[in-house]
């Protein structure tokens, strides 16, 4: 028995040694193409000096293309990433930078008259009226103020956070129902869901991209405003995305009309179902990133994940893993769908989409250090890591692709920067994946 006693040690021993080697050899990698591959592609080369604000359009070559109007959300994104940078360096450049793209949400984006955010803006600073307002990008705005108030302690970045949660609050909020509404006037009057299909989306409608973001950007601003209305709103999100969005086995559905009804096509059949696909399937890549936000959010609140929420968040991942995952070549495909009532879902959307990898990676990584006994995650987690490397980061001329190039044949040619692809997602997956590595990411200290 003794010697089975210290056989069993040595083992554990012999796999610790193991692992920690192998996290060493993964961590040098992600530091250097973090460094490689998002800093030096692009900061400062997304500055726009001239017009201010961020760049909005690159070609595969970086080179500037004529998608020049800028976005809330690609604008914000930028901040929210380089006030992360200006303390993962230490180098106040970065912080320079980010503050570049604070003044040209304060000053350009800020909407005087009305309140709250544009959408767009033009080149030339002009707001794109058409565009109007929305919750999904307000969160972003939030969410990257609230970030360079943390690393600066700029109290005007505050206070614009400040007042784009009380204006969202006020005209965004269903009193009535719960939730947010996404699709907003100028003067905040809900009205039809643009991004989607307006034509099958009613005034009023929830869907979970904007709310895991309202979700996301609560929690940061939470984590350096501690208000009693702020709190019981994150509290409320997470309940509602947690208890409402997801679906059984595990999975998030995609929107739900003001009474909460799934907008769904699947009893029309497969035809209808594929030509609303957009609107109405499954997110592999928002499941696992809403995992990751649930458990951000509830350890910020209550100082641990909890039981229910660990739990969910598991299965998200759990689900993606088993039905939405390439077990030839490694990542997660983009959508897929639940038909009839065999219980099997197929993939509709084969894509293998940037933001989606980094997602995985960033939860996978972050699942396998909550769950060491389920070498699944661990796994799953040096399978995306390798994808990543030979389908995404363009060794060439740097950066990261849109999709992966065993998905799309064209991936080499496609823009590196656009009004939807920016650093946020991969920036932020190498930012957890680096902390966790190094043994110092909050929601693993448990």
């Amino acid at each position: 028995m003794r010697f089975f006693i210290l056989g069993f040690g040595f083992l554990r021993w012999l796999l610790g040694v193991s692992f920690a080697a192998a996290d060493e050899a993964i961590l040098a990698e992600l530091e250097a193409s973090f460094e490689r591959d998002l800093i030096e592609a692009w900061y400062p080369r997304a500055v726009d000096r001239e017009m201010g604000g961020y760049v909005t359009g690159f070609d595969f070559k970086w080179e500037p293309t004529e998608e020049t109007d800028k976005f809330l959300v690609g604008q914000a994104r930028h901040v929210w990433v380089l006030s992360q940078l200006a303390g993962y360096k230490g180098d106040a450049s970065f912080a320079e930078q980010a503050r570049h793209g604070v003044r040209f949400l304060i000053d350009v984006m800020w909407d005087a008259e009305n309140g709250g955010f544009f959408e767009g803006v033009s080149q030339a600073g002009e707001p794109i009226l058409e565009e109007g307002k929305s919750a999904y990008g307000m969160s972003f705005s939030i969410y990257a103020l609230a970030a360079f108030y943390r690393e600066t302690k700029d109290a005007e970045a505050l206070a614009y956070a400040k007042r784009a949660f009380e204006w969202l609050d006020r005209h965004a909020r269903d009193e009535q129902e719960g939730g947010y509404v996404d699709d907003l006037d100028l003067r905040g009057k809900w009205s039809r869901k643009r991004i989607y299909d307006s034509d099958t989306i009613a005034i009023g409608a929830k869907d979970y991209n904007s709310s895991i973001h309202l979700l996301e950007c609560f929690t940061a601003l939470y984590a350096v405003w501690p208000d009693d209305c702020l709190r019981t709103r994150l509290e409320q999100m997470l309940a509602i995305l947690r208890d409402r969005f997801v679906q059984e086995p595990a999975y998030l559905h995609l929107i739900f009309d003001r009474e909460w009804r799934k907008l769904s096509f699947r009893d029309e059949g497969r035809e209808s179902v594929m030509r609303h696909r957009f609107v109405d399937h499954v997110s592999w890549g928002h499941d696992v990133e809403t995992a990751f936000l649930m458990l951000e959010a509830a350890e910020l609140l209550y100082g641990e994940p909890g039981e229910r929420t660990s739990e969910v968040a598991k299965a998200l991942v759990d689900h993606a893993l088993a039905t939405g995952w390439d077990a030839e070549r490694g990542s997660l495909f983009e959508g897929g769908y639940y038909f009839g009532d065999c219980g099997e879902v197929e993939v509709i959307m084969p894509q293998k989409v940037w933001w989606i990898a980094a997602e995985s990676l960033n939860a996978t990584l972050l699942m396998s250090q909550l769950y060491p006994g389920e070498p699944k995650y661990r796994q799953a987690f040096e399978d995306q890591w390798a994808y990543i490397k030979r389908y995404l980061i363009d060794a060439e001329h740097g950066g990261w692709l849109a999709t992966g190039r065993d998905s799309d044949p064209a991936a080499g040619s496609q823009a590196k920067a656009s009004r939807w692809k920016a650093s946020y997602h991969d920036g932020r997956a190498y930012l957890n994946c680096i902390e966790m590595l190094r043994e110092s990411f909050p929601l693993t200290r448990h």
